[in-house]
């Protein structure tokens, strides 16, 4: 047995089937088997009580049902002969957003991979609960999809990351620029690949005409869930808010009073967000920068600024502390759509009109262009990757049509 699996927690599976995966088969992408699995377990999942109190594993659990499955199936990858798994994929879990590893090995699964997934020694109820769920479909009939997923914590460890990054064909990186670049010490076999997920922060553009005509309370929770659900952790959440149109200030007040009331009867606030955002007030202030805080309070705090330029995006901060900015035309977010820039939402703006002008620019961020309130949706499409597609190859048949 290697040196240093002694050090490792086994959530599911054991030391045995982690030594054994090179000897493990990949499997044909969106295998039947594969979706079969899936069906089973968002059962498990939803038949649990604890699942109702947490929305993003309620959501998962959707996501992953049979008739779910299919549909994206259908739609999105109508033709996967010849496709198959890479191998083994090697996730390395965020420590921010409780779900997101089960988004991951879900990818990877349906392109067919065997796959060892470290989640942060973070304690979250939501992996819990999945991971009982996982265990009782291994138990009701799928005993052999346990070897293709290996769930697993450990402490920083170089000498394991370096063991299990020389046995995958793909590793999949959440996190900061900086677990990304230390992860990166370890290497990867020739043929591996490797997708990263580093810092990024998304915007949202709003139509201040729109807002004055439509059913502001729906607007607000759906701005709500893409923010302060995940206290803006998530790379998706919206950190910079910019208006359009005409009625700017009357739109403000209604959206911003909306979004106060939802989140004063839901959100937990603590104290030393208060101080954290006063202090990256003062840190942005002293750059020399043109910025005003808008009428409001701790929570729900608006930094109104003149003028829009990548640094801006650096002095982010959570739990409802948002960048405000008077726009004229598109044009005028030119300068915050750098590589950083994941999302951009909208609400009362024509979606293709922001495709086309991204295209047309040949800006280097903004992967995703989604509604005000569908920041948080969970997709096989993320950051710019295909996660099927990438995680799978084809054997390619000039003779297949």
């Amino acid at each position: 047995m290697h040196q240093g699996i002694d050090r490792i927690q086994f959530l599911t599976g054991n030391p045995e089937m982690l030594e054994a995966i090179p000897d493990i088969l990949a499997r044909e992408t969106w295998s039947e088997h594969t979706v079969d699995f899936l069906g089973a377990f968002s059962r498990n999942l939803l038949k649990n009580p604890a699942t109702k109190s947490f929305v993003d594993v309620t959501a998962y659990a959707f996501w992953i049902r049979n008739a779910s499955l299919r549909q994206i199936k259908e739609h999105y990858y109508p033709n996967v002969n010849g496709k198959m798994g890479r191998g083994m994929a090697f996730h390395i879990a965020p420590s921010n957003v409780p779900v997101n590893f089960a988004v991951s090995f879900t990818s990877s699964l349906l392109a067919g991979n065997i796959n060892v997934v470290r989640v942060s020694n973070k304690h979250f109820e939501q992996v819990d609960i999945i991971v009982n769920a996982l265990k009782n479909t291994f138990a009701e009939g799928f005993q052999d999809m346990e070897q293709y997923l290996i769930i697993i914590r450990y402490d920083h460890d170089d000498e394991i990351t370096r063991y299990i990054s020389s046995m995958c064909d793909v590793r999949i990186i959440w996190g900061g620029d900086r677990t990304i670049c230390a992860v990166r010490e370890a290497k990867l076999p020739p043929r591996a690949i490797e997708m990263s997920f580093a810092d990024r922060h998304s915007i949202a553009l709003l139509d201040a005409d729109a807002v004055m005509k439509t059913d502001i309370d729906k607007l607000a929770e759906g701005f709500y869930t893409d923010t302060y659900y995940i206290d803006q952790n998530a790379c998706s959440s919206p950190r910079m808010v910019i208006w359009f149109g005409s009625h700017v200030e009357e739109a403000k007040e209604r959206f911003w009073t909306a979004v106060a009331k939802l989140v004063q009867r839901d959100y937990e606030f603590r104290d030393i967000q208060a101080i954290d955002k006063l202090e990256q007030f003062c840190r942005l202030a002293s750059e020399n920068r043109n910025i005003t805080m808008e009428d409001g309070d701790n929570l729900v705090m608006r930094i109104k600024v003149d003028k829009l330029d990548a640094g801006i995006m650096e002095y982010k901060l959570g739990g409802g502390y948002f960048f405000e900015y008077d726009a004229n035309d598109l044009t005028d977010i030119s300068p915050i759509l750098d590589k950083a820039c994941q999302t951009v939402s909208y609400f009362g703006i024509d979606a293709r009109e922001i495709q086309r002008f991204v295209l047309d620019g040949g800006f280097r961020g903004c992967d995703r262009i989604v509604p005000v309130g569908k920041t948080m949706d969970l997709t096989f499409k993320w950051d710019g990757y295909d996660m099927i597609e990438t995680m799978s190859r084809y054997v390619y048949c000039p003779e297949y049509k």
